[in-house]
């Protein structure tokens, strides 16, 4: 192999990984919105947390965490740490008034 050979081999060695990192990593995060006309990034999931209308953990009090829940009932109740979720299970309706009282606009949360 030539010399001129080689450094067009270690050229392309060095800059392919680059290319393919670029296109990588350009995905959904680049500044445009072009080609976003086939995915909705809202439907990641079911709710955002701005949409959340509970606030406080019924089990521990705390704030929640947008990303622990279970769905009981035909609801999503959010909780502060998954520990929380097994409470929860163990007598629902001793929590689910508390969902429902801050909800409502009477709870302390």
């Amino acid at each position: 192999m030539s010399m001129r050979m080689t450094g067009l081999v270690a050229g392309a060695a060095l800059f392919l990984p680059l290319l393919a990192g670029g296109v990588v990593l350009s995905g959904c995060g680049g500044s445009g919105q072009e080609g976003h006309e086939g995915h909705d990034h809202g439907a990641m999931s079911k709710e955002a947390p701005a949409q959340i209308a509970q606030k406080t953990c019924p089990v521990m009090g705390g704030k929640i965490d947008p990303k622990v829940f279970t769905d009981y009932g035909g609801r999503r109740i959010y909780f502060c740490c998954p520990g929380c979720i097994a409470d929860f299970k163990k007598d629902p309706a001793k929590f689910l008034g508390k969902v429902d009282a801050e909800i409502s606009g009477k709870g302390k949360g």
